[in-house]
């Protein structure tokens, strides 16, 4: 029995994190980078293996495809004469930010600020939240020998 079985042989955790999608693999990373937190992620979907996922243009044959997308819809409505649209959700290791074309994109700062005007909570502002979007990045135009630009040095991270 390992160390983490509780007398019954059941595993005891002190987080478990629904969804491998990029909030709760980050969650996941953050919570166990302490050695005193046990942490256990759980994906309904599978393997991130299938290799359109990893070619940007490979986001045409992940949506709507049942190995990588729950394939759901949303309602028909009129102001689209009655169709309904297709509404991708990642089922893979990694979630909809694998089944998205390699895209990463921020929200405005106008509406970070504004959830911190609306909740009363700074931390929500746009320059609180700044240096955790950029923990998350390596930009490759702050390589060794790339872009010195002062503008991506402010905006983005390396490393």
């Amino acid at each position: 029995m390992s160390d983490n079985n509780n007398a019954q042989g059941q595993l005891d955790f002190d987080y478990i994190v629904v969804g491998a999608g990029s909030a709760g693999c980050l969650l996941a990373n953050r919570l166990s980078a302490d050695p005193a937190n046990r942490v256990l992620l759980i994906e309904a979907g599978g393997r991130d293996n299938y290799h359109w996922i990893h070619i940007p243009v490979g986001y045409l044959y992940c949506i709507d495809n049942p190995r990588t997308d729950w394939r759901f819809r949303t309602e028909p409505d009129p102001g689209l004469n009655g169709r309904s649209l297709i509404y991708p959700r990642g089922k893979t290791l990694g979630g909809c930010s694998s089944i998205n074309g390699m895209l990463y994109i921020r929200g405005q700062a106008r509406d970070y600020d504004h959830w911190a005007e609306v909740t009363g909570e700074p931390d929500w502002r746009w320059d609180n939240c700044l240096p955790d979007f950029m923990r998350h990045e390596d930009h490759y135009r702050l390589d060794d020998g790339g872009d010195a630009d002062p503008e991506h040095q402010k905006y983005h991270g390396h490393g």
